[in-house]
This record gives C-alpha cells, sequence and structure tokens, in this order.
C-alpha cells in the first residue's frame, strides 16, 4: 500500500498517540495488521532498528490506498484545488500538473505537458478505459493539438482541472458536454 498524503505514522492505533515518524505521499508500506480503521504498518524506506524491515507504526487505513488504486487517490486529494497554470501543488495546479504530480508522487515519471503526456503513454482504445487512465482532449479535434488532459474514474467521469466555465478547480464530474466534440485519446501510463 502507499500513502495518498503526508501522515503521521503514530506509536500505537490513536489518535492520541505520539507521532513517530511521517510518511511521504506516495511511500510503500508494509501492512502487519489491522484494528478498526488502523493498520499497523513498517515503512522500508526508513530503516530502524524498531524492525529490520522498516520503521513500524499504526496509520490510519484511509490515509492509504492499494498501489495500484494510488494514482487517483492522490489526484482527487487535490479536489477542490484552484486552477493555476503551470501550478503543481495544493495551492494550484493545471490540468497536467494534477497527472504529473499524482504520478510522481508513486514513483512514476511521467512527461509535465498534457501533449507530452499523450504522445508517450500506451494508446487505449476510447470505450476500454480502466481508473488512472487518461483522456485527452483537442480544441479543434482529432488532429489538432491536445490543449487537455484528466483521469478517467468511471464510465463518462472524468478528474481534472479545468481552465475555463464556471468551475476552475479540480473536479470529478460526468464528463461536460462542452468537452465531448473535443475527447481525442485515451491512454495508460
Amino acid at each position: 500500500m502507499k500513502a495518498i498524503r503526508v501522515t503521521g505514522v503514530l506509536a500505537g492505533p490513536d489518535e492520541s498517540a505520539e507521532q513517530v515518524t511521517q510518511l511521504w505521499v506516495g511511500e510503500h508500506v508494509e501492512v502487519r495488521a489491522r484494528e478498526g480503521d488502523w493498520l499497523r504498518v513498517v515503512a522500508p524506506a526508513q530503516w530502524s532498528s524498531k524492525d529490520p524491515v522498516g520503521y513500524p507504526g499504526w496509520v490510519r487505513a484511509d490515509d492509504l490506498a492499494l498501489d495500484e488504486e494510488s494514482v487517483v487517490a492522490i489526484a482527487r486529494t487535490y479536489l477542490g484545488t484552484p486552477y493555476v497554470w503551470g501550478g503543481l501543488t495544493h495551492d494550484g495546479i493545471d490540468c497536467s500538473g494534477l497527472v504529473h504530480a499524482a504520478f510522481r508522487a508513486v514513483g512514476v515519471e511521467v512527461p509535465r505537458d498534457a501533449s507530452d503526456q499523450a504522445a508517450r503513454c500506451e494508446p487505449v482504445a476510447l470505450g476500454n478505459e480502466r481508473p488512472g487512465d487518461l483522456w485527452f482532449f483537442a480544441r479543434d479535434g482529432a488532429g489538432t493539438p491536445i490543449t487537455h488532459v484528466g483521469f478517467w474514474t468511471g464510465p463518462d467521469t472524468l478528474l481534472h482541472a479545468p481552465d475555463a466555465g464556471p468551475r476552475r478547480y479540480v473536479v470529478e464530474e460526468a464528463l461536460p458536454d462542452e468537452r465531448r466534440p473535443t475527447l481525442v485519446a485515451a491512454g495508460r501510463f
């Protein structure tokens, strides 16, 4: 499993327990036990004499995601983040920055710009997407440069950072009607 946000690792399965370390976004952990909403984990990237595998402790289960779900879970932590051209943080992010930041957090290097992302990912036939795949858009349809990207999260559902219209912040929504004619491709990293 991987951390989907910076999260405290606690000495015990209780909010009042002492914080013993923190996990970075995308940091891998091994789960050893579950107690209610808490998971006992070890963090292999943080060597410790406390456990030969890595630093041990407890984290809330909702701060972790299965590896195959990590990219979308991390992208969802940006919901409500304002659209900022060239942004890469929770203070402001653009569409390709959202894709870049979510993949980067789990250790997958992808290009920064939407057109480069489209050129580098594995093509997926529209209609055969799975969560975490990308939808690519071009203002004037097929044959023109890619101008927008977002995560496909389910049938007809897009997680993205729109730069126009009534929402200029990261949203997960049904594919807007005005974007349908500009959807030109899907891809997978």
